[in-house]
C-alpha cells in the first residue's frame, strides 16, 4: 500500500450512517466531495464523475427544501411535476452511487493489497462500507 491511501481520513462509520439518514441521502454526495482530493492523490486516472455528485448534492439539497415547502407554494400540478423529476434523478442518482461506489473498490483494491471488498455489501451498504474498509486500512498501517 502507498502512503497515498493515508490521505484519506478516517471517520466514525455510525456516525456517516446516522448523517446519510438524517440528511436524506445529502451526505452520500457530501462524503464524495469531501473525499476528491484524497482520491485523486491515490490515482488520477480512475475515474470518479465528482462534477456530477456536485450537481446531485445541490439537487437533493434543493429537492429536500421543495419537498417540505413545496404544498405552500406550488400547486397540485407543480408538485406532481416536481414528483416525475424527484423519480427521474432518483434513478440517475443511484447509478452514479453504484458506479462511483465500484469505481472506489477498483482504486483501494489496487492500491492496498490487504483490502478486500465483497461486491454484495459494497451493494448494499455503499459508502459504509467503504469507509468502514477505509478506516480499517488506517487502523493496519498505525493510523490514528
Amino acid at each position: 500500500m502507498t502512503d497515498n491511501i493515508q490521505t484519506l481520513k478516517k471517520k466514525n462509520v455510525w456516525l456517516v450512517i446516522l448523517l446519510s439518514i438524517i440528511t436524506v441521502g445529502i451526505y452520500i454526495g457530501y462524503w464524495f466531495l469531501s473525499a476528491k482530493s484524497s482520491f485523486q492523490l491515490i490515482n488520477k486516472n480512475n475515474y470518479i464523475p465528482f462534477k456530477w455528485w456536485m450537481v446531485a448534492t445541490i439537487y437533493l439539497s434543493l429537492s429536500v427544501i421543495l419537498s417540505l415547502i413545496g404544498e405552500f407554494i406550488l400547486s397540485i400540478y407543480g408538485l406532481y411535476i416536481l414528483d416525475s423529476i424527484d423519480l427521474i434523478f432518483a434513478y440517475f442518482f443511484l447509478g452514479l452511487l453504484y458506479y462511483s461506489i465500484f469505481r472506489i473498490k477498483e482504486l483501494l483494491e489496487k492500491h492496498d493489497d490487504e483490502m478486500k471488498m465483497n461486491k454484495y455489501l459494497l451493494f448494499f451498504f455503499h459508502i459504509w462500507y467503504i469507509q468502514y474498509k477505509i478506516n480499517q486500512s488506517i487502523k493496519r498501517e498505525g493510523g490514528k
